[in-house]
Formats: structure tokens, sequence, C-alpha cells
């Protein structure tokens, strides 16, 4: 991701603060938690940006993902800025515990950045970032948009892009595109198909025979020890937890997740959670937004986790299974099981962090273990 310097924050403050008729201290007093209160000036503002393309229950999503003034409810809080009675804007800051080596930071990842739009120009999507991360320390920005990639990149410093993979399940639509003839369009549908299920069979099925494959209700103490066997010194590790897995991925009002668990002997080997996203009004595919793997089982559980998810989808109609990551270890496995890179623009990462061993312990790492499931990819 390209980057273009930013001014120093209290540059940008003056600069935003003469544009809104205030004083910085003003801007910067208007920068907080927003209160219960303040909800529906929210759910407004949600709908000024998102227009058209807001299809969703928006005040269940911000009650399930957001606190709101009470404690312990939500995933994240929801910082507003707001002058006088008026929210400008909005950004969403959830905490994150992340694990470098012998190192470990209490970060936060920022997400559903939005600014009135008539606001558009004037730089108040640049202070609230500069603002969070002077408050807050380190933070992360994980993916970007159209409208937020510049924004990203003269507020954060870039880390590598994560990378998109997808495995195709049904070819119909990508053969009727290049085929003109209906007819060769089909039987070419109809062999390529065929050859990747018998690739699926022969790669996934036959070679995790071992291993035992269910849906997941509930994610309890045999979840806990998968997450504790799971972590590996090389990456940075983001802790998880039963109780947050079960909450983002189980309990989301807009596109809750399947959860799948591998065992092998009893013992629980891996968890693949899986949701489904539309990508035009009669086609959909599947995403994996998260992957947990014992270390000790690592590509027995993954074989046999994708068999079992991608039978799903494909007797769904599922157009290809996606996975976003950065991780080359278990990129190469994805690869090797018919996983292909598709250039994306807006996988990018980028963060602030202040100087000190942690910085450092991260930058001398190549993974992460951070997937989809941390960004606010999950609203459906």
């Amino acid at each position: 991701m390209s980057t273009r310097g930013a001014l120093p924050i209290e540059k940008t403050a003056r600069l935003v603060a003469r544009a809104l008729g205030c004083t910085p201290g003003e801007l910067a007093a208007g920068l907080r938690p927003a209160r219960t209160d303040e909800l529906p000036a929210v759910l407004e503002l949600r709908r000024q940006v998102i227009g058209a393309d807001l299809h969703w229950d928006d005040e269940a999503y911000l009650r399930w993902r957001y606190q709101f003034g009470a404690k312990g409810e939500g995933l994240a809080t929801c910082w507003v800025c707001t002058l006088g009675d008026r929210v400008l804007g909005m950004i969403g800051v959830e905490p994150l515990r992340l694990q470098a080596g012998e190192q470990a930071c209490d970060a936060h990842v920022t997400m559903d950045i939005m600014v009135r739009p008539d606001l558009d120009g004037v730089g108040l999507g640049v202070w609230i970032n500069q603002a969070i991360c002077e408050r807050l320390g380190c933070v992360l920005a994980v993916g970007s948009n159209p409208n937020s990639r510049g924004v990203i990149a003269r507020t954060f410093e870039p880390l590598p892009d994560r990378r998109s993979h997808a495995h195709p399940l049904n070819f119909g639509h990508f053969m009727a595109k290049r085929l003109s003839l209906g007819w060769l369009a089909a039987l070419a549908s109809w062999a390529a198909t065929t050859g990747m299920v018998l690739f699926r069979v022969s790669t996934l099925w036959l070679a995790s025979s071992t291993v035992q494959v269910s849906r997941a209700e509930v994610l309890g103490p045999e979840v806990e020890s998968l997450l504790a066997r799971a972590q590996r010194a090389r990456r940075v590790e983001v802790i998880r937890s039963p109780t947050g897995l079960s909450r983002r991925l189980l309990r989301n009002p807009r596109s809750p997740a399947q959860v799948w668990l591998a065992r092998r002997g009893g013992e629980v080997v891996g968890l693949m959670a899986v949701r489904r996203t539309q990508i035009a009004e009669q086609r959909h595919a599947l995403q994996i937004m998260d992957v947990v793997l014992d270390r000790h089982h690592e590509d027995v559980a993954l074989r046999a986790l994708l068999a079992r998810v991608a039978a799903w989808g494909f007797r769904g109609g599922a157009e290809y299974l996606s996975v976003t990551l950065y991780d080359p270890e278990l990129e190469a496995r994805f690869s090797r099981l018919f996983f292909r890179h598709q250039p994306q623009p807006y996988e990018t990462m980028a963060w602030s962090c202040p100087e000190g061993p942690f910085k450092d312990a991260v930058l001398a790492r190549s993974a992460w273990s951070l997937m989809d499931i941390h960004t606010d990819r999950d609203q459906g």
C-alpha cells in the first residue's frame, strides 16, 4: 500500500476545526465513546453514508457489535465525533490481544469509520484516525475500500497486505462467461466441475479418513484447548477465546457463520468458520472467516475440514470457497489443495505502534493468525 505522509495531528486538528467552525479543543472533546441515547443518531449517520446498500437490521447489528455505554456488551466500542448535539462521524474500535513470541500487547483494530457525506474533503476521517492512534497506542487498520484506502495510507504505517485465495466449486457461471455456445459451456462446466470433485475426493476425503468433522452449536473447553495448541511462536498471534468466537461467529444477526470442528481420536484438532456471501443476485460463494489448527495435526485437520465444507458448499450451489490471510506456510497448504491467489487491491494491513520490543518482535515475523473475523467484513 503506497503511503503519503500525514500532517501532524495538531495541524490536522486546526484545519478540521476551522472547517467545522470550532476550536481544536472542542473537536478533541467531541471524540468519545457513544452513549446509549446516541444510537439513533449513529443509525441516521449510517443511513446517510451507506444509502441504498443498507438492507439489514442495522440497529440489531450495532447492538451486537458495539457497547453503546453498556459495559460487557458488544465486541467493540463505537466512538463518535460530535459537535454540540450533532454526530459528525463514527469509528469502531475493537480490543485485541496480540502475542509475538515472548512479547505481548493490548492493541485495537479500527472498523466502520464513517463521516457525514456533507463533510467529505475536510479531513475529518484522517483526524479521527490520528486521534484514536494517539489515545490508544497500538492500533490496526485491516482492510480498506475505495473511500478509506487514502485515509489509511495517510495515517498508518503499512504492513504487508493479506492475500486472497479461491477454490472453485461450480463452474457454470465461469464457463458461460467465456463460451458463447450454451451447449459447449454446459459441457465444459460439467467436465471441469466433475474433475474438481474427483480432485477433492482424492486429496481431501481419502487423506482425512481418520478425522471426523461435525457442525458446532456451542464452543466450549475443547475449543479452548485447541486454541492453546494452535499457537505458533513464528507468527503474530491474535489471542482468541471460546466466548469471543461464539459471540462473533454464532450470534451475528446479519450473517452468522457455520462452525465446523475436526476431531481425531476424540480430541478437537481443527476449527473452521465459514459464511455464505452474496456475489450477485442469483450467485453466492463461501468465505472462510477463521481457521484454527492443532500444530501437530495441521495438514490432516485442514484437509478434513475443507472436504466437509467444500461438499456442503458444492451441494448448495456456491461458486467458490475463498480465504484471506497472511501466513505463508498456511497459504502454501491451501495452494496445494487448488486454492489460487486472487489479487485484491483492498486486503491492506496497516498500523500505528509505539517503538519498542513488541513492535520489533512483530516486524521480525512474516505471518499473522489474523483472519476475516478480525475485520468488519463479517457484517454480511
